[in-house]
């Protein structure tokens, strides 16, 4: 398990299975949105090796289709939300 702080005061602990590479779990901290910095450290890899493997192509998309999963379900709920409210945000 990870721990990811994104803020000094604001801890937050995502259950990241150790069965799942460290590269992959680094994938779906960006695609949730942090950084290589929060990544790394939650991770115990040095931030600049996410880094490093953001240039890559393979792990790009990783992290694109990741993203792409989690924003789906949250696209729909706010399509829902918008038709029961007569269609306004």
């Amino acid at each position: 398990m990870g721990n990811v702080t994104a803020h000094a005061d604001a801890p937050l602990v995502l259950p990241l299975s150790s069965k799942v590479s460290r590269k992959e779990r680094a994938a779906l901290l960006l695609a949730l949105g942090g950084t290589s910095t929060i990544a790394g450290r939650a991770l115990d890899v040095d931030p600049s090796t996410v880094r490093r493997w953001r240039q890559m192509p393979g792990f790009r998309a990783t992290v694109t289709d990741l993203r792409l999963r989690l924003i789906g379900p949250v696209a729909a709920l706010s399509s829902v939300a918008a038709s029961e409210n007569g269609g306004g945000e």
